[in-house]
């Protein structure tokens, strides 16, 4: 028996505006034409929710408690669409019904049932609208004592589902976004109904406790609390709800602070493990060093998907990097991290994953790529093959009009955020090979050999560990080889041969496919002014004709590919055009210092020493440069060794004029800069291991503003003995930190085991 999905009261038919005899009439069991009407009286909708709610989705889906609900595989152009989308057709309402509450379960909203319509005729549904349980008006409510919760918005994310002649349903229309934040305890709120709440929801885990239970976050704790005994660089935060419960956390070790203070340009914070439905909700936070390897910049756990999650998130891993923002973000083209990045990097250039929107084509344009070999061809010249903005649009417009896409939400979003993903519109921003394809494999596909999906908190902490340990491992082996072995020269370039003494090997093999490209390439001149000689370079390998302007009294040059602005280093074109100008050195402002062999290589002591005016900088740089020696000193029992005896022959000399009659203290006055760099989150750690259980409930404000600026000896000295100093296990007693000065000699120490490391 079939449950009519309308109230039996005149008032309900008022749900829908021209809901009357001519209409009914109308669609008999003809073509059934409905309007889709977003504007409901907020009185007659409230009730309806209320009135049809646990009825009508147990006449769906045959139980009112069903939360799991079976995934239904619609059978469209051989594919599964995990999306709905307009014409998607079902066997029956509830199939389709299904498969719109799975969406929103896993997409974390409610969904309830806003009208639905018979046919006169026959009896049978022809038409049912379901939507976000956010729709509507808020209503003022009858009671004080016990008002709603949940309140409306207005919201107009809907589906609109009507039944064919062969008795087949259709998507009529569907609208994705939302106009409020998705709350996960929507979808079970709605699905459990209004007075089912206190009794079922509250009980709902929610943010991290979808992940980890009570043993995991204690082992968590545990695994931050090691890291920061082992280095007091180590960072960590952690975001409790009021409820005192873990909603995000994030992290990051010593290593990837120093990486980032010589290869922070550009930043990539990858959704890939939430978006592909993970039980750890991880997500890295990258980087490419100069050997144009993956690093990790820092790792994060996010139990909530909205906006503030995603702003907490990137606010504390700019804490963690001295409040120095990367000239480029990159992040997944989703709508809440395109807001974070507007919030917190505003000054950052905001890009797209290029391999995330090409993840995306099979599940949006599915049914097209496969009636249509030619698409995705005709799609690639348009990416990878147009130079210039005219001439994508073109292309574009030729595409979207050849293959009926002009109306597809899904691909006018694509070209409206075409400036944040198109090559075309970022050639002229520096993507250290994030997003290009300069690569052929994404950092998850990486990581993936050592994560599966189901992993447990403990597997995958020490998959972590593994991975990490293994990035560390090929960074050294690159940087050995780079040291100490002279790549092999191909041809007879002068550029070839600078180039290989300056380049990590890894960037010269990719500079010398350009140099060794020259052959394919001819030149002409187009035209000369006073200072400037535009040529034209015909590339018979790309099979396209590039314009290169030099200036010769700047000893500046452009070429219309825009390989150095893009990706770091000249082309072949420009290398063409330096070469027939009788230029015999790349000029130095075409080498990018980030991919040589110096790039870890600050500026001389001499210049750090007339900056650091103040005690506590000092120490902190110190620090910095103990992790860099520890990098290079533990990579061999020699470089061990030499790095251990140059350690105590500093110690002793810096005791021994300190405790000279000639040294004299300085004041320790404290600059607002040189105050701030001690890190907040390391004043708990000398009470950490003894508060272990209290931590769990005690909300915790991870990089507070400092409200004052301690002057004086004394408030110096207290502040630096709150921190829990450790270098190679050593605990450093306040008392040794009296009148601590400069370590002459450190960075000689640090190139002398480098020599030695094998």
């Amino acid at each position: 028996m079939e449950i009519d999905l309308e109230v039996p009261s005149k008032e309900q038919e008022k749900l829908i505006p021209g809901s009357n005899e001519t209409d009914d009439v109308r669609d008999a069991e003809d073509e059934i034409d409905v309007e889709d009407n977003d504007e409901n009286p907020p009185t007659t909708s409230e009730h309806a929710e209320e009135a049809c709610e646990p009825n009508l989705i147990e006449s769906f889906t045959g139980c009112e408690d069903q939360v799991d609900v079976t995934t239904v595989e619609a059978d469209v152009c051989e594919g599964t669409i995990l999306e709905p989308q307009n014409g998607l057709e079902f066997e029956s309402k509830e199939a389709a019904y299904s498969f719109y509450r799975e969406y929103a379960r896993s997409v974390g909203f409610g969904i309830t049932i806003i009208s639905s319509r018979r046919s006169k005729r026959s009896g049978k549904f022809i038409d049912v609208k379901v939507a976000c349980s956010r729709f509507g008006s808020k209503r003022e409510s009858s009671t004080i004592l016990n008002p709603r919760s949940c309140p409306k918005t207005g919201c107009k994310a809907r589906m609109h589902m009507k039944r064919r002649q062969d008795e087949k349903w259709i998507i009529h229309s569907f609208v994705k976004e939302h106009n409020h934040e998705i709350c996960p305890d929507d979808f079970y709120y709605a699905i459990r109904g209004r007075n089912k709440q206190s009794g079922a929801v509250a009980c709902q885990k929610k943010g991290l406790q979808l992940a980890l239970d009570e043993k995991d976050v204690e082992l968590m704790l545990d695994h931050f609390m090691c890291m920061q005994d082992e280095n007091p660089d180590f960072f960590y935060a952690i975001d409790l709800d009021n409820e005192k419960s873990a909603r995000s956390v994030f992290w990051v070790d010593a290593k990837g602070r120093h990486s980032y203070s010589h290869f922070g340009d550009v930043v990539f914070f990858d959704t890939f493990f939430i978006r592909n439905k993970y039980k750890i909700p991880y997500i890295p936070i990258i980087g490419v060093n100069h050997h144009f390897q993956y690093m990790l910049l820092g790792c994060a756990l996010i139990g909530d998907h909205a906006m503030s999650a995603f702003v907490w998130l990137m606010r504390s891993w700019l804490k963690a990097m001295g409040g120095q923002a990367p000239k480029v973000i990159i992040t997944d083209q989703e709508k809440v991290l395109n807001e974070a990045v507007v919030d917190v990097f505003s000054d950052s250039r905001h890009c797209f994953c290029l391999w995330h929107v090409l993840s995306k084509f099979s599940e949006n344009l599915g049914c097209i790529m496969n009636q249509n070999e030619s698409f995705m061809t005709k799609f690639n010249k348009c990416i990878y093959r147009s130079w210039t903005h005219e001439q994508f649009e073109k292309r574009w417009c030729r595409m979207v009009d050849k293959f009926e896409l002009k109306e597809h939400e899904w691909v006018l979003s694509l070209y409206n955020d075409r400036k944040k993903w198109v090559p075309t519109y970022m050639r002229d921003t520096f993507l250290a090979g994030i997003s290009t394809t300069e690569r052929s494999k994404s950092f998850a596909s990486f990581f993936d050999k050592f994560m599966h999906k189901e992993a447990t908190f403990n597997e995958f902490i020490e998959q972590l560990k593994s991975f990490s340990l293994e990035l560390y491992e090929v960074e050294a082996k690159a940087d050995f080889e780079t040291q100490n072995k002279q790549p092999e020269l191909r041809s007879l370039s002068a550029f070839e041969k600078q180039m290989s003494m300056i380049y990590t090997d890894t960037i010269f093999k990719k500079f010398q496919v350009e140099i060794l490209g020259v052959v394919s390439c001819h030149l002409q001149k187009e035209s000369e002014d006073e200072d400037t000689v535009v040529f034209r370079v015909d590339d018979f390998e790309e099979r396209q004709n590039f314009f290169v302007a030099w200036n010769k009294r700047e000893f500046d040059i452009c070429c219309l590919c825009r390989s150095f602005e893009y990706r770091g280093f000249l082309c072949k074109h420009a290398i063409l055009v330096l070469q027939m100008s009788g230029v015999s050195d790349i000029p130095s402002r075409y080498i990018l210092k980030r991919w040589t062999k110096e790039a870890k290589i600050r500026e001389n002591l001499g210049e750090i020493s007339n900056r650091l005016h103040f005690r506590v900088q000092r120490f902190n740089d110190l620090c910095k440069r103990a992790i860099k020696l520890g990098v290079q000193g533990c990579l061999s029992e020699e470089a061990y060794t030499i790095a251990l005896q140059a350690l105590e022959e500093a110690l002793k000399h810096c005791v021994g004029v300190n405790n000279s009659a000639k040294s004299v203290f300085e004041p320790n006055i404290l600059s607002v800069h040189g105050f701030l760099e001690i890190e907040a989150e390391n004043r708990w750690n000398t009470t950490a291991k003894s508060s272990k259980k209290k931590k769990m409930y005690k909300r915790r404000k991870v990089h507070s503003e400092l409200e004052e600026v301690a002057t004086g000896q004394d408030n110096c000295q207290q502040m630096i003995s709150s921190r829990a100093h450790t270098l190679d296990g050593c605990y450093v007693p306040q008392q040794d930190m009296q009148g601590i000065g400069p370590v002459h000699g450190l960075h000689s120490f640090s190139q002398h085991c480098i020599k030695a490391s094998p």
